[in-house]
């Protein structure tokens, strides 16, 4: 079976409208100089019989030179991103359409003001360049299946997607776990009857990143106007449309005992995060001076 040292597959392919791009040079602790770059990515693509609108978050990081000394080809990718037209300054008909190929998903967990662990995941890729083909925002990857349940709505009742907890076996043998979805009723059939817990398959699928607006339940009361109102959560779902048609066979599937070492050390990771936080929001602030007389003018 396959350890924590076997890297899974994991390809991410974003092609679309370059939306707007920031930037930030800096030099590492050990002064070797570097380049962030921050992009978002519209991509206007058809799957499961209808077509929608996505907006993609990509991070790209690189130093400026190789550990031979050589100028870093992710570097320069970075560079001809600057003069690359974005919709925030020339308009979507002006944009320039972007193809990344090779880029990865991983794990983001961070602690929010409130102490709530946030739970989410982010785009990195090295490499982006002119691209004219069809958009498209799809990942293939290896998983693990943790855990399949029903999704529910707020009222407790399910609404017909299946919701698939997933292992990925990233590099130097980094477990991150992510949250997928299975939306198309035929879909979710057959993986009910086909997939398990604990089996190891290669998914297939499409990045949905949308703002999406929810009605508040009408008020109650017999009298006056009810005022409309409406709230906007961004969704960012990664949505299984193919896969294998039944768990890997035991050469080519992971150890269910290695997962479990990686669960937790990963687990050990986010207690940190969260005693961290903790500590940090028990620092008391250094107060501030204050005025023993007030002016008003």
């Amino acid at each position: 079976m396959k350890t924590l040292m076997d890297q899974g597959t994991n390809k991410v392919t974003i092609v679309g409208k370059l939306l707007d791009a920031t930037f930030n040079s800096g030099k590492t602790k050990a002064g070797a100089p570097y380049e962030r770059a921050n992009i978002t990515v519209r991509v206007a693509q058809h799957f499961n019989d209808h077509d929608e609108i996505s907006e993609i978050p990509v991070s790209m990081f690189a130093s400026q030179f190789t550990q031979k000394g050589a100028l870093n080809p992710a570097w320069q990718s970075i560079q001809d991103l600057r003069k690359m037209k974005t919709a925030q300054d020339h308009g979507i008909d002006g944009a320039d359409t972007v193809r990344i190929t090779g880029a990865n998903i991983r794990e983001n967990n961070f602690v929010a003001k409130s102490g709530q662990l946030i739970n989410g995941w982010q785009i990195n890729t090295s490499f982006i360049n002119a691209g004219n083909t069809p958009e498209i925002a799809s990942f293939i990857l290896d998983i693990f299946i943790m855990d399949m349940t029903d999704e529910l709505d707020r009222e407790g009742d399910p609404t017909g997607r299946l919701i698939i907890k997933g292992a990925i076996v990233q590099y130097s043998g980094k477990l991150d776990v992510l949250q997928f979805i299975v939306e198309n009723p035929d879909h979710v059939d057959f993986i009910s009857s086909h997939w398990n817990v604990n089996d190891t398959n290669t998914v297939k699928g499409r990045i949905r990143v949308r703002a999406q607006e929810e009605k508040s339940t009408p008020s109650t009361s017999s009298w006056g106007e009810d005022i409309p109102d409406t709230t906007t959560r961004m969704v960012r779902e990664l949505i299984i449309t193919k896969g294998d048609d039944e768990g890997k066979e035991e050469d080519f599937a992971y150890d269910p005992v290695e997962i479990k070492k990686g669960f937790n050390a990963r687990k050990a990771e986010i207690e940190q995060l969260q005693l961290d936080a903790k500590n940090k929001a028990a620092t008391p602030a250094p107060a501030a001076a204050t005025s023993n007389k007030y002016t008003w003018e």
